[in-house]
């Protein structure tokens, strides 16, 4: 099933790219640059950063690929024992019990629709479809050491509103937030009987600020 959707999906931006470069003989494009908060359900909040190449259909809409990234990592820690030197200095002896990291990157087609609200300012809807990938470390210490690395995929959909700002003749500040629906699995190997998977939710809500470089 993921191998089906992962094909389509790279059928899907074929025909985006395709489609877009016959648009106009000198395509006109830009580029978007974001950074933000995310707060999945399957992971703890952190921060999220990405960008899209979008080619440009008329002064409305445009439709391209996207690329995010998200990072989280995280340790379990013990306070040992606490020390005061004679100088008053309080030290603390903390130890690391466990070390987790999440890393989540989607690639997927954006379509964007703006609607104007005035000489400089505009709305704009998006929405998006594509594959997501999971990459799950965690890693224990002392007596009963372990390190255990986990992947996961699948069907990726995203939606955002927001407001861009013109700043310059090809440059535009934008704020946005968006509502992610990701779910990615993986199967449980050496199950005998009806197939088994492990699944993480990543639907979450987050927000974004960037710059759009290019055609306005």
């Amino acid at each position: 099933m993921k191998k089906i959707l992962a094909l389509l999906i790279i059928v899907t931006f074929g025909t985006i790219v395709i489609y877009s470069s016959n648009l106009n003989a000198q395509a006109v494009s830009a580029t978007t640059l974001k950074a933000g908060y995310f707060n999945p359900k399957g992971s703890k909040a952190g921060f999220i950063f990405g960008g899209h190449y979008s080619w440009i259909v008329d002064e409305s809409v445009d439709i391209g690929i996207a690329v995010d990234y998200f990072r989280k990592r995280y340790t379990e820690e013990t306070s040992v024992a606490e020390s005061v030197s004679a100088g008053g200095t309080v030290e603390k002896e903390i130890r690391t019990d466990a070390e987790f990291t999440t890393n989540i990157l989607p690639i997927y087609g954006l379509i964007n629709i703006k609607f104007p609200a005035g000489m400089y300012l505009d709305y704009f809807a998006s929405g998006g479809l594509g594959y997501a990938m999971l990459f799950s470390k965690e890693q224990t210490f002392g007596e009963n050491a372990s390190k255990t690395n986990r992947f996961y995929s699948g069907f990726k959909w995203i939606v955002s509103t927001g407001i861009m700002y013109q700043v310059g003749s090809r440059s535009s500040f934008l704020a946005e937030v968006f509502y992610d629906g990701t779910k990615v699995s993986r199967e449980k190997k050496d199950d005998i009987g009806a197939p088994v998977r492990y699944e993480v939710d990543l639907s979450g809500v987050g927000f974004r600020i960037g710059i759009r470089m290019g055609f306005h």
